[in-house]
């Protein structure tokens, strides 16, 4: 797997990359072709963050963790998205290589997978061309952690939203 290791506040020792690199390998079992992961550690005033990234021929695999320390952060993430690569079988059969046997997954118990959540609600709205500074306004507004508009700069959907952090958010789509 190629990792691609940012850092924020946080310096990774050695040692750490290694165990990385040998955790994460464990997932290349997974992939008929090499796929590329995206890693971040930050450090913060109340512990850790990770968040590890792989895409894979367009298909985002994403799991972030918080904690005191980053091993256990580690621990954590890993199981995360094997979990995710599980649930989304049906979704990976063309990318995944061919006779992975899921009862020997290291990570994943049987009972731990989720159903696929049910649509119970469908809502249609009106989506306004405005700025970025007033689609920040009106997520103040809403009762939503996200807002959908169309930049008037560009004519594109974008959304704003509420982050873990308190912060706010800009989601760009590419298509």
């Amino acid at each position: 797997m190629k990792l691609d290791i940012i850092s924020k506040n946080y310096s990774p020792s050695n040692r750490l990359i290694e165990v990385l690199e040998k955790k994460l390998n464990k997932l290349d079992k997974y992939f008929p072709n090499e796929p590329s992961a995206r890693i971040v550690m930050k450090g913060e005033k109340k512990g850790e963050v990770l968040e590890i990234s792989i895409n894979y021929q367009g298909t985002l695999l994403r799991a972030e963790v918080r904690d005191e320390h980053i091993y256990d952060c580690i621990d954590v993430a890993l199981p995360k998205l094997e979990k995710q690569l599980v649930k989304h079988r049906g979704k990976f059969n063309d990318k995944l290589k061919d006779g992975i046997d899921v009862a020997a997954l290291e990570y994943v118990k049987a009972d731990e997978i989720e159903a696929v959540p049910e649509i119970v609600k469908t809502k249609e709205f009106e989506v306004k061309a405005i700025d970025l500074k007033e689609a920040v306004a009106g997520l103040e507004l809403v009762d939503h952690d996200f807002y959908l508009f169309v930049n008037e700069a560009t004519g594109h959907v974008e959304a704003v939203y509420r982050r873990a952090d308190g912060k706010i958010g800009h989601l760009i789509p590419k298509i």
